[in-house]
């Protein structure tokens, strides 16, 4: 039998995949609208030099973040 420790783990182990799952959904949809704002805002000239600064920034941040995930272990 499964004591109530393991159990009360694997339930807050299971919030935080479903939590994870939705943030990525939710960054996905996030990197896909702005990537339209991109075009709407913008004289088609100049779009290719916004989505560059754009995917730039977002490449930072997220080697920031794995940089400081990485460190904390």
């Amino acid at each position: 039998m499964v004591d109530r420790e393991k159990m009360e783990n694997y339930f807050y182990l299971g919030i935080f995949l479903i939590a994870m799952l939705f943030a990525l959904i939710s960054v996905f949809g996030l990197y896909s609208a702005i990537s339209r704002l991109i075009s709407n805002w913008f004289n088609y000239r100049y779009q290719p030099i916004f989505d560059a600064l754009f995917n730039l920034a977002i490449l930072a941040i997220s080697i920031y973040l794995i940089r400081e995930r990485m460190i904390k272990k």
